[in-house]
């Protein structure tokens, strides 16, 4: 019997629902399963991903979507310099259809998306759960398919959030920004993100703008570090995601399910929450627009700490930090005990295309928009 044949198309605010479910329905599987829950509307994170984007989507003989693929186009840094680029992500396929050619469907919808855009020769960047053996065998690219390229590790630092830690002497006070801020902010962001690949171009209007935009986040949830001097020496926001990205647990390996029993024996002494039963929900917070500049390590430290310090006994169970497993800021979370988990940067030469070079710059990824 030969294999279906698919058609991409683009969704629809129809498709809504299903896509919601087919979130749900690929989980990351470990020691602990866990699956994205979207509801109630799935093209939240695609419309902060970009200043345009696109949902691709296959559907399946019932006519919904069982696959999925989005692409974003935004401006970052390469090698200092604003480039136009587009972003990958969302790449699902129900696992009632994989084997049939849904994905390479997908994925040549979302080449052909990014030449629109800005050509064979364009800037474009994905992200890959490290260990994940389908995508690594996509790597080199079926016959006509993008080729990837690893050019860094993205690492996730999870900080359980429990006992009270003491405030580290970093020369800094805390502080919660106001609107007065945002300019200052927009600054050192201009100073500190060409440091970093693929972080965000923006000024104080897009930096506020964004912020506006992003459900559950505004410029309260972002704490400032400020020297004796009055100098803004880094910010950091802290975003409570649970209104429309959940991390629902699908189950725990018998190993880990030790742990849990354990973990939620400690959790009410500590002052720290409970880790939830398979089906439940993971409350978690999530650092966005981590802006501190790679000497001051023990700046992002105090401002992680302070975060920490305020939300232990909120009800939330961690708080994730993302960086590059090369930035010299990741000596700032040194003590904190964080449980890790990597991801695969890459970029993605099109068709004809030509691979991009980078120098040494460390890699800024958005971890709240995965």
């Amino acid at each position: 019997m030969s294999a279906p044949e698919f058609a991409a198309r683009d969704a629809t605010a129809d498709d809504n629902d299903a896509l919601v479910a087919l979130s749900v329905a690929c989980p990351m599987e470990g020691d602990i399963g866990l699956c994205v829950d979207r509801a109630p509307d799935f093209f939240v994170l695609n419309r902060l991903e970009g200043t345009t984007w696109r949902v691709g989507v296959v559907d399946g003989p019932e006519g919904r979507p069982v696959g999925c693929i989005a692409v974003a186009r935004r401006t970052v840094h390469l090698n200092g310099d604003p480039t136009p680029a587009m972003y990958v992500s969302d790449l699902k396929v129900h696992p009632a259809h994989r084997g049939e050619g849904v994905a390479d469907t997908l994925t040549a919808w979302a080449r052909d998306a990014c030449v629109e855009a800005q050509g064979e020769d364009g800037l474009v960047f994905l992200t890959i759960l490290a260990g994940n053996r389908a995508m690594q065998r996509r790597m080199s690219g079926p016959p006509g398919l993008p080729h990837l390229q690893t050019v860094a590790t993205f690492r996730t630092h999870t900080v359980s959030l429990l006992w009270r830690r003491r405030l580290p002497d970093a020369g800094v006070t805390i502080a919660r920004a106001t609107v007065d801020d945002l300019d200052e902010m927009a600054a050192l962001w201009s100073a500190v993100a060409p440091r970093r690949q693929f972080s965000a171009v923006h000024d104080a209007d897009s930096l506020g703008a964004w912020i506006a935009a992003a459900p559950d986040l505004d410029l309260s949830s972002y704490r400032l570090a400020r020297t004796a001097s009055g100098r803004l020496a880094g910010f950091v926001g802290i975003w409570d995601q649970s209104d429309f990205k959940r991390l629902r647990v699908t189950g725990y390996s018998r190993k880990l399910a030790a742990v849990r029993a354990g973990y939620n024996a400690l959790a009410p002494l500590a002052g720290g929450t409970r880790l939830p039963p398979p089906g439940g929900a993971l409350r978690n917070l999530t650092a966005v627009h981590v802006c501190v500049a790679e000497e001051e390590a023990s700046v992002l430290r105090a401002l992680l700490v302070d975060a920490y310090n305020d939300h232990r006994g909120s009800g939330h169970s961690f708080l994730n930090v993302g960086l590059d497993a090369a930035d010299p800021l990741a000596a700032g979370l040194r003590g904190l005990h964080a449980q890790t988990t990597d991801i695969w940067f890459c970029t993605a030469s099109l068709a004809g295309g030509a691979a991009h070079e980078l120098d040494g710059r460390p890699v800024h990824h958005e971890i709240a928009l995965v």
